[in-house]
């Protein structure tokens, strides 16, 4: 009976990680800049380190719904007050943020710091006027879309 619910933990977790591995490329766009880049590494990183601790706490539990079940005429275990248990469960998810802060602050700062620019724009507000000194391009926009291209791109009727 062990080996049957093995099985379907061995098939759930295959399932994960290949949903995992496909979902990937839905994920975000594939980054054009240095920051960009640092950010989809981060997110990738936590991802993983999720996917890790779901695979952990959800094994622990099927293994335990399997192997302490009723059925089995398994003693019960008492864990209330047990000091062991409560530190446990206090350092381990305390230990991972800290893992997770260190590369997530050093994007966040990188991300803060702007002496090189790679590209340099001038926004006004109040006639949505943009400039690009660098490149010698100025315009005015009016966020309007022509009619005869609304009309092409929608079906109103």
């Amino acid at each position: 009976m062990i080996s049957k619910g093995l099985g379907w933990f061995a098939a759930a977790a295959t399932w994960l990680v290949a949903g995992t591995a496909l979902a990937s490329r839905y994920n975000l766009p594939e980054p054009q800049s240095i920051i960009a880049r640092e950010i989809y590494d981060l997110h990738t990183l936590i991802m993983w380190i999720i996917v890790g601790i779901f695979v952990v706490v959800f094994g622990a539990m099927i293994y335990s719904i399997i192997k302490h079940r009723k059925a089995a005429d398994h003693k019960v275990e008492q864990f209330h007050e047990n000091v062991m248990v409560e530190i446990a469960w206090t350092i381990v998810p305390f230990l991972i943020l800290i893992g997770m802060a260190y590369p997530a602050t050093k994007t966040v700062i990188s991300m803060k710091d702007s002496s090189s620019p790679d590209m340099t724009i001038k926004a006004t507000g109040h006639k949505r006027g943009y400039c690009y000194p660098q490149e010698g391009i100025s315009f005015y926009s009016r966020f309007a879309t022509p009619r005869e291209q609304v009309d092409e791109n929608f079906d109103f009727g």
